[in-house]
């Protein structure tokens, strides 16, 4: 009889032991799947006007795309682009109305001065979509929207990549204290939802950091659309070009920032002037300021093998 009670207890002992076993494995597979799984969900943007108190140079506000809204200085043209390029593709990019406050992720607006265009670009309601993020964002739609999937992939911080050629077969990144690996998740998905959880797992991951590693230093003179000036801060990218019968150039450049806002060209001011186009001389000085930040000539560069 005691015997049998031991057993009967010891079997109970084994039962719970596999239970809880069970219930540690399903939890643990639960929480890899969410960790490994994000979900993009596009945030409501407020549109709000700003009421704008001076003139910006060779604006037009009527113009939808950035090559309408923004034309090139007197004497300037912009240079050619080809088709199917990303200087097309920026330049043909849809903005918001003119003379509105900058949208951010969480639904509020700054109210800044320095603005002259804003990409009609969705933002993530988690806010990741800044600095870095909103550079990678723009590679990555290019490539996205001209079928070029094979080129969509990027770098963590941490200097792992993320291929997104292999995240839609189903293979996603564990990432634990800046250690990653890739591990098969999911099940394979080609669908424009699962190539916007791709990119937020990225700009999770990805940031200035990750832009430079992948990214080589270049002198100002061969600077061309789609380079990018990043340093440990911050970054932002050369989104056209214009130059003159004399062989100077000028670029419009566009950022965003923390806490994430769309994506949008900026101005500078010379005197009294106000103008969103950079001129080469500025942007070849040892040391210049974009918006609010500081950069060095060295913190010029072309991303991986260009466009």
């Amino acid at each position: 009889m005691e015997n049998n009670i031991q057993g009967k207890t010891s079997d109970k002992k084994r039962v719970i032991h596999i239970a809880v076993a069970v219930v540690v494995v399903v939890a643990l597979a639960v929480d890899v799947y969410f960790r490994t799984n994000p979900k993009w969900r596009a945030a409501e943007l407020t549109i709000e006007p700003a009421g704008r108190f001076f003139e910006i140079q060779s604006l037009v506000p009527e113009g939808k795309t950035l090559e309408t809204r923004i034309l090139p200085p007197e004497g300037y043209t912009r240079v050619d682009a080809e088709d199917g390029s990303f200087a097309e593709y920026l330049r043909e990019y849809p903005l918001l109305p003119d003379d509105i406050k900058l949208p951010v992720y969480d639904g509020t607006t700054l109210n800044s001065t320095d603005i002259a265009a804003i990409f009609d670009i969705s933002l993530g309601d988690e806010g990741y979509q800044q600095c870095a993020d909103s550079v990678i964002r723009l590679y990555s739609d290019y490539f996205y929207e001209t079928g070029q999937y094979d080129r969509i992939s990027f770098q963590f911080s941490n200097g792992d990549v993320c291929d997104y050629g292999r995240w839609r077969k189903g293979k996603r990144m564990l990432v634990l204290a800046g250690l990653s690996c890739e591990i098969p998740a999911a099940l394979p998905d080609k669908s424009h939802q699962q190539y916007m959880n791709y990119l937020k797992e990225v700009m999770r991951y990805a940031g200035t950091l990750s832009l430079q590693k992948e990214s080589e230093v270049i002198p100002p003179d061969e600077m061309r659309i789609g380079d990018i000036i990043c340093n440990d801060v911050h970054v932002v990218m050369i989104v056209d070009e214009a130059v003159n019968e004399n062989g100077e150039k000028c670029y419009l450049i566009g950022q965003s920032f923390i806490p994430a806002v769309c994506f949008h060209i900026l101005t500078h001011t010379d005197g009294r002037k106000v103008s969103p186009w950079f001129t080469q001389a500025e942007l070849e000085k040892e040391q210049f300021t974009i918006g609010s930040f500081p950069f060095r000539k060295e913190d010029i560069r072309r991303w991986k093998e260009d466009f």
